[in-house]
């Protein structure tokens, strides 16, 4: 088998080998990258730029890596390395972030990807980016159907309390 494989990009599968085997996970992990090298390039090629002062792109990017990054990393420190890889499958991670969104990397990867194109002012990034959201939510919608067949009644549960993206607001009870 090779070591470089082609699904939209060139990923190496040595890295991560059992996480790559599901080719769903190709749609999530480079999708940031593809962003910084296209918005790179068309900005060299002279593609048209996004219509922003250069330091408010700066602002904007910042804006959305700062709770991109610290998602990622609350995300890594709520799961083990082997659900993340995808070797354990018996566990259904609530705890940590995972309690408040139910795909913290997938909305981390969204946020990374456009505060990539937005801070590099580009057109093609964004669109890029755009595409990346559409796929991404696709892959999570395909990840919740298999996690329902797995978990069953306990992840509708998890479900119902937990937002995909972006947190349920929390019902409290009125007194009386």
């Amino acid at each position: 088998m090779p070591r470089c494989a082609f699904y939209g990009i060139i990923t190496i599968q040595g890295f991560f080998p059992s996480y790559l085997k599901n080719r769903r996970n190709y749609l999530t992990v480079p999708w940031l990258v593809v962003v910084i090298i296209a918005s790179l390039l068309a900005n060299r090629l002279g593609l048209p730029l996004l219509p922003l002062a250069e330091w408010v792109g700066y602002l904007i990017g910042a804006f959305l890596a700062a709770p991109g990054v610290l998602i990622l990393a609350l995300g890594l420190k709520a799961s083990s390395f082997r659900v993340l890889i995808g070797r354990d499958k018996s566990a259904l991670i609530t705890r940590g972030v995972y309690s408040y969104i139910r795909h913290p990397f997938c909305l981390s990867c969204i946020l990374l990807a456009f505060s990539a194109a937005v801070g590099l002012r580009s057109a093609v990034g964004l669109m890029i980016a755009v595409l990346a959201l559409v796929i991404i939510y696709v892959r999570a919608l395909s990840e919740e159907k298999e996690l329902e067949r797995r978990f069953g009644q306990e992840y509708c549960e998890y479900k119902s309390k937990v937002g995909m993206f972006i947190p349920k607001r929390k019902r409290t009870r009125s007194p009386g």
